[in-house]
C-alpha cells in the first residue's frame, strides 16, 4: 500500500527500493531473515572450528581433531594398546581466571542530566533501581555463566529485554458503563413530566482482569548463536544481528500463544546446529554425532530467530523480526527505548576475552595454550607407556612352545622352555626414559602458566625464589595485569549493560512497582510505587570502580599495617575504629558486634528521611546522642542539602530543632556524668582525710603503744 512505502533519497537505486519494500511483508521479512542467518552461518564456520576445538579441550576431549570433510570433532583410530593420556592442565587456570573475574563486582554511577536537584535526586534512585535490577536477575549468577562462554570461546553475549509476561500478577476490576432507567429509593421508577422513564449511566463490574507488571530480563547468549549483520569491529557498528536460539514447541507456544501454535518441528542440522556439536562432546562416545533416525526429529522444538536491527535511514524505529521454521511470530519496531542520540540500540552486547585488531570476534587464550597441552599429553603418553614396558619383554624362538599366560607375576614359578638353536627365551633389558622427557614436561607446563596468566603463585603455591611478602605480591600483581585488560572491557560492557537496563526501565515500567536494596548495615531501602518516569531520562552510566581484584591476604596485610600506624583512629574518641577495619577487612556481620551503634546508626537515618520530607522527629533519652548529632550534620554538609534548602528553608529550621532536642539531652548526660564523678571525688576525698589522721597518729604514737600494736 502507499502509506506503508518507504521513501528513500531520490538517487536511491529502483532495485534497492523493490527490496527494502519486499522485506516489509512477511513472506520477504521471513526470506530475507533466513537468507541472511545461513550466510553467517557459512561465514563464522572458521570461528566456530575453533570454539568447538576449545570447548573440546577444556573438558578433556584432548585427542580430538577437526574432520573437514565431515565438518565436526573427530576422534582418530589409534593403535593396539597406545597410550592416550589427558592431564587437563587448562581446566584449572580456567577456573582461576574465572573466579577472578567474577569474583568481584563492577562498581557504576549514574550521571545527572544536569545540576539541578531533580536530577541529582533522579540520578540516585536510577542507582538504587540498577541495584533492585541485579538482584531481581540473580546477576552474580548470570555473569559467572556469561564468563565462561567469554574465557572458551573469547566472546561472550548478554541480551537485555522487557518481559511484559513476568513480574507481580496484580488483578484490576473490568467495568462498563451501561444505560438503565433510573428508579428511586423505593425502587419504583422515576418519570419525566410526560410519564417517560429517566434514563440513568451506570458502572457495572463485569469481572477481573489479572495483569503482570513485568521486568528486565537478561540472558546470557552463546557465541555460536548470535550472527551479526554488516560491518564493523564493533557490534553497536553492525546494521543488526540474528540470534538463533533452539526451543521446544511447548515453550515456542507459550512465549508466542497467537501464532506459536503453526510452528512445526523441524531438524537440527548436524552442520550448523551448535547444540548438536556440543551434545557429542559430552556424550558417552566422541568419535561420531549419532544421526537421528526414522526421519522424525528426537527433539521436537525449532530453531527461533531474532532480528534485531537498530535505527536507519530506512526504518527509523529499527525493526524486530522473529519467526521459526517459516512462521511469522512478530514483526515490528525495535522495542528498545531510544537513547541519548536518538536512535534505537540493539539490546545485545559483546564481551571479548582477548580484543584483536581489525576484527569483530575476541580471542580466547586457551587457542594458545592447546598446542603446549597436546605436546604435553603426548610427552606424558610417552613416559606411561614407557613405564609399562617395564613390567618386561621376552625374546622368545619360534618353537620353544612358551605361552604368554606362564609370563605372569607370580613368583617361584618354573617355566618350561624348549631352546631352539641352543637359543633360551630372556627378558630384554629396557633403558628408563630419557630425563629429556620430564624436562619437556616442565617446559610445556610453564609455557601454559604464561599464556594463561594463571602462575604458581595464583595456585597457591611458592614459586622457586620467591621468599619475602613483597616478591610475592609483585608476582600475584603480574597475573593480575595480564587479565586486566579483559577485566577492563568486562568493567565497560557491565556499564553497557546497566545503561541498557535503565533506559528500558525508565520507558517500560509504567506500572507502580517496589523497588527493595540492601543498604549498610543490612538494612532495606524501600522505593513504593515506582514508575520508569522517576528516573526524568537519568540513565547514563559509567564505571565507577576496576574489576581486576587484588590479594585478599595482601590486602587484609596492608590493612592492618595501617591500622598499626594509626590510620583509623576516630578523632572524637581517640581510639582505633574496629568497626572500620572489620569492613575492609570483609569480617562479615559487623552489625551484630556493634548492634546497638548499629541501631542508633539506623534510627539517625530514618530519622533524617522523616525531616526531609517535612516531618518533625522527637528526639529520645535512650538514644545515642553523639552519634544522632554527628549523622545528622553529615547530611546537613552534603552539597545536595545545601541545595535544597535554598528552595524549602523550613527543613533546615527544622534541623535546627530536633538538634536542639539531641543537644538538650546531651547537656543532661553530661551534667549527670560530672555530678557522678564530683560525688566520686569527694568520697575519695573524705577516704583519703581519714587515712591521713590514721597516719598521723600512729606517726604521734608512743613507744609504748607502738610497741603494744606491735604485738
Amino acid at each position: 500500500m502507499a502509506e506503508d512505502k518507504i521513501t528513500l533519497d531520490p538517487t536511491t537505486p529502483r532495485e534497492l527500493q523493490e527490496e527494502i519494500d519486499h522485506t516489509k511483508t512477511e513472506t520477504g521479512a521471513m526470506s530475507m531473515v533466513q537468507e541472511e542467518w545461513e550466510k553467517g552461518i557459512r561465514k563464522l564456520q572458521p570461528y566456530h572450528r575453533q570454539w568447538f576445538l576449545n570447548t573440546a579441550y577444556l573438558l578433556g576431549f584432548q585427542h580430538l581433531v577437526w574432520h573437514p570433510s565431515k565438518n565436526r570433532l573427530w576422534l582418530p583410530p589409534s593403535r593396539r594398546k597406545q597410550v592416550r593420556m589427558t592431564s587437563n592442565l587448562m581446566m584449572s587456570a580456567y577456573r582461576i581466571n574465572l573466579s577472578k573475574l567474577s569474583g568481584f563486582d563492577t562498581l557504576v554511577s549514574v550521571l545527572p542530566n544536569s545540576n539541578e536537584q531533580e536530577d541529582v535526586d533522579a540520578a540516585r534512585l536510577a542507582q538504587k533501581v540498577w541495584f533492585h535490577i541485579k538482584n531481581d536477575i540473580k546477576w552474580r549468577s548470570l555473569k559467572r555463566r556469561l564468563l565462561g562462554w567469554v574465557l572458551s570461546c573469547g566472546n561472550g553475549f548478554l541480551s537485555v529485554e522487557w518481559n511484559p509476561n513476568a513480574g507481580q500478577m496484580l488483578s484490576q476490576v473490568q467495568e462498563e458503563e451501561v444505560e438503565q432507567i433510573k428508579v428511586n429509593e423505593e425502587g419504583d421508577r422515576v418519570l419525566d413530566q410526560f410519564g417517560n422513564p429517566v434514563m440513568e449511566m451506570r458502572t457495572n463490574v463485569i469481572g477481573v482482569e489479572q495483569f503482570r507488571t513485568g521486568k528486565i530480563s537478561m540472558k546470557a547468549l552463546s557465541p555460536f548463536s548470535v550472527v551479526p549483520i554488516g560491518s564493523g569491529t564493533e557490534l553497536n557498528e553492525c546494521d543488526s544481528v540474528i540470534v538463533g536460539e533452539w526451543l521446544s514447541l511447548e515453550e515456542i507456544r507459550r512465549q508466542f500463544p497467537d501464532k506459536g501454535k503453526y510452528v512445526t518441528p523441524e531438524f537440527r542440522d548436524t552442520a550448523s546446529t551448535f547444540e548438536k556439536f556440543l551434545d557429542g562432546l559430552v556424550s558417552p562416545t566422541t568419535s561420531q554425532v549419532n544421526p537421528q533416525s526414522g526421519g522424525v526429529p528426537s527433539e521436537k522444538g525449532a530453531v527461533v530467530k531474532r532480528y534485531w536491527q537498530k535505527s536507519t535511514p530506512e526504518f527509523p524505529d529499527g525493526r524486530l523480526i522473529i519467526c521459526a521454521n517459516n512462521v511469522m511470530l512478530f514483526m515490528g519496531d525495535n522495542p528498545t527505548p531510544k537513547n541519548r542520540d536518538g536512535d534505537n540500540p540493539l539490546p545485545i552486547v559483546h564481551y571479548r576475552e582477548i580484543d584483536v585488531p581489525f576484527r569483530l570476534f575476541g580471542r580466547s587464550s586457551i587457542e594458545d595454550q592447546i598446542p603446549d597441552q597436546k605436546a604435553y599429553n603426548k610427552a606424558l603418553s610417552i613416559i606411561l607407556e614407557h613405564h609399562s614396558l617395564f613390567k618386561g619383554k621376552w625374546v622368545v624362538p619360534r618353537g620353544a612352545h612358551l605361552k604368554e599366560s606362564n609370563l605372569d607375576s607370580s613368583a617361584d614359578e618354573v617355566v618350561e622352555a624348549i631352546p631352539i638353536a641352543g637359543q633360551m627365551p630372556h627378558m630384554i633389558n629396557i633403558h628408563p626414559p630419557t630425563p629429556t622427557l620430564f624436562s619437556v614436561l616442565e617446559k610445556h607446563k610453564e609455557n601454559m602458566m604464561e599464556q594463561s596468566g594463571v602462575r604458581e603463585v595464583s595456585r597457591g603455591a611458592l614459586p622457586a625464589g620467591a621468599r619475602s611478602g613483597v616478591a610475592i605480591q609483585l608476582l600475584q600483581e603480574s597475573d593480575n595485569t595480564q587479565i586486566g585488560t579483559t577485566g577492563i572491557d568486562v568493567r565497560e560492557r557491565d556499564a553497557e549493560i546497566a545503561n541498557l537496563a535503565l533506559l528500558i526501565a525508565s520507558e517500560r515500567m509504567v506500572v507502580p512497582q517496589k523497588i527493595q536494596i540492601i543498604g549498610k548495615n543490612n538494612e532495606v531501602d524501600v522505593v513504593d510505587n515506582f514508575t520508569g518516569d522517576m528516573l526524568r531520562g537519568n540513565t547514563q552510566v559509567i564505571a565507577a570502580g576496576s574489576n581486576v581484584p587484588f590479594s585478599l591476604v595482601a590486602k587484609k596485610a596492608e590493612i592492618l599495617d595501617m591500622e598499626q600506624r594509626g590510620a583509623f583512629i576516630n578523632p572524637e574518641t581517640g581510639r582505633t575504629d574496629w568497626r572500620t577495619v572489620m569492613e575492609l577487612l570483609e569480617f562479615g556481620q559487623t552489625q551484630d558486634v556493634f548492634s546497638e551503634q548499629a541501631l542508633d546508626e539506623a534510627q539517625a537515618e530514618t530519622e533524617n528521611r522523616q525531616i526531609m520530607s517535612g516531618i518533625m522527629p522527637i528526639a529520645k533519652r535512650y538514644q545515642d546522642q553523639e552519634l544522632h548529632v554527628k549523622i545528622h550534620n553529615r547530611r546537613r554538609k552534603a552539597p545536595e542539602y545545601i541545595e535544597m534548602i535554598k528552595q524549602q528553608p523550613q527543613i533546615d529550621q527544622l534541623y535546627d530543632q530536633h538538634l536542639q532536642q539531641h543537644g538538650a539531652f546531651l547537656t543532661e548526660q553530661i551534667q549527670a556524668a560530672n555530678a557522678q564523678a564530683m560525688a566520686q571525688m569527694g568520697g575519695q576525698k573524705q577516704s583519703g582525710a581519714a587515712t591521713q589522721e590514721e597516719v598521723q597518729s600512729d606517726q604521734f604514737a608512743t613507744p609504748d603503744e607502738g610497741i603494744q600494736q606491735g604485738g
